[in-house]
């Protein structure tokens, strides 16, 4: 805001000029003339000031400029000259909210310039006026701690939105029975669905004592980036990560869980391994079962259980296939098959149990839990298993490929003019920039060598062609040993 602004134009030509202006450069100044010619938003607006920052807003017009001023104790100055963005977006904001002149309001990041507090401050504002007036507003964020649902009625209000797919509201994906649960899961961790949906691919796990074991073990087998980079979920209890787990697969959330032996009983698990491709084949391959369904996948292991006499309900199932499933057997076999089919499809139950049966715990605790993860054992297995690297080099390769085989066809064309002609540079308008890529060198008449020279990573990696190379053949070769060269 210029420092010189002696504030909004009151005058019908000026006013337009001054919106004009505020439309090319993003700025919602336009909004404050309601504070004028709406008294009781004006009114709405310094309630919510005084109330929660201890602010008076006064309007004031000289010269035929609206001029609003902010005054705290006996200290006062101009809200367009003299204060910072954090207020002004915020007068602006609610001030879009109380105007009643909307059906559907639409803002991108209203958490830009403000704190956090004040934008889940404005965020309870408009869901209360959408709430009282039947309107409804739509707010596109990237700031975590403005989603903070409650229950699972609250997710009606939440979409997921990916790129190449159609957008996605939460709560179409929870089932009438699940409601509850849901609720009681976001009561009992009211970040949930903030840290699912933005992190790169967060871990479901069941409570603080997995954190906190999981936590200890990443700490002490992984760099710190991929320590950093692993978001751990708390779902409450095993149940949970079942239900959070079929949730985010029916979104297409990219997820893993972690949970206890008796999960593989929830409905939940039956339903997302049923409906996932790769779990399907997996019974059909390695387990020969047909129809290839969860239910008939558990069915032998359930029929021994119950020849044995093993209770019905889930923990004294999973206790009988942790300990009691007779060594080298073919239930052994089933059940280990079993575990590594959804382990590749995103879900770690524990072979041993439970996660105090990993950590031979007696009593469960996060600060247990803790101090046994701290030694090597089973638990070293699982955060592998959950660790997340954003490994770029995977990417950086293929990229790096595409501008070889580029430049490439640029020196392809070249020797198309004249068969005869030699390289020793790129050429073509890149060619400044692709010799810091890769250094050229004619090998035999028509030939020519393309050798790596940065990224080091991949440095030495070259590939050799002629004119009438197909671009199949224009693939990037490893380096030469050492020791087979000479």
């Amino acid at each position: 805001m210029p420092n010189d602004l002696k504030g909004l134009p009151i005058g019908e030509v000026e006013r337009q000029q001054m919106a004009s202006m505020a439309r090319e450069k993003g700025m919602g100044n336009e909004e404050l003339y309601s504070l004028k010619e709406q008294p009781e938003v004006w009114l709405r607006v310094a309630a919510f000031l005084r109330r929660a920052l201890g602010r008076i807003i006064e309007l004031r017009e000289s010269a035929g400029n609206l001029d609003p001023f902010v005054r705290v104790g006996d200290i006062e100055y101009s809200l367009l000259r003299d204060e910072g963005h954090g207020l002004r977006e915020l007068v602006i904001l609610l001030t879009a909210v109380y105007r009643q002149d909307w059906n559907l309001l639409i803002v991108d990041e209203p958490e830009l310039h403000l704190h956090p507090s004040m934008a889940r401050l404005w965020v309870t504002e408009l869901s209360a006026e959408c709430e009282r007036s039947g309107r409804r507003a739509i707010i596109v964020t990237h700031e975590p701690s403005l989603l903070k649902p409650k229950s699972s009625d609250d997710l009606k209000a939440i979409w997921h939105f990916t790129a190449n797919q159609k957008p996605v509201r939460f709560s179409r994906h929870i089932l009438d029975v699940q409601e509850k649960r849901v609720t009681a899961s976001l009561q009992m961790n009211p970040q949930l669905i903030s840290q699912l949906v933005f992190s790169p691919r967060p871990v479901l796990v069941e409570g603080p004592h997995d954190i906190a074991a999981l936590t200890v073990a990443l700490t002490r087998k992984q760099p710190p980036e991929v320590v950093a980079q692993t978001d751990l979920v708390e779902c409450g209890g095993s149940g949970g990560v079942a239900l959070w787990f079929e949730i985010c697969s029916n979104i297409g959330l990219d997820v893993r869980g972690v949970a206890d032996l008796d999960s593989c009983f929830a409905p939940e698990v039956k339903r997302v391994m049923d409906s996932n491709r790769q779990v399907v084949d997996g019974y059909l391959n390695d387990l020969a079962i047909d129809p290839p369904t969860t239910s008939n996948a558990l069915h032998q292991l359930i029929t021994a259980m119950d020849s044995d006499g093993v209770d019905k309900d889930p923990k004294s199932r999973a206790t009988w296939l942790a300990s009691r499933v007779p060594s080298g057997s073919g239930n052994e076999i089933r059940k280990h098959r079993l575990l590594a089919i959804w382990r590749k499809a995103g879900l770690w139950l524990h072979p041993q149990g439970t996660l105090e049966d990993v950590l031979s715990l007696e009593t469960k605790g996060a600060e247990q839990a803790r101090r046994a993860a701290e030694e090597s054992g089973p638990i070293d297995q699982v955060a592998d298993w959950c660790a997340y690297r954003l490994d770029l080099m995977g990417d950086v390769f293929t990229l790096l490929g595409v501008a070889v085989e580029k430049i490439a066809h640029s020196l392809m064309e070249a020797q198309r003019l004249d068969p005869d002609i030699e390289f020793q540079a790129p050429v073509g308008p890149s060619a400044e920039t692709d010799a810091r890529l890769v250094r050229v060198e004619p090998t035999e008449p028509g030939f020519h060598r393309l050798t790596v020279i940065a990224p080091r990573e991949f440095a030495g990696y070259w590939l050799e062609f002629s004119r009438d190379t197909p671009s199949s053949g224009l693939v990037l070769q490893p380096p030469v040993a050492e020791e087979a060269v000479g």
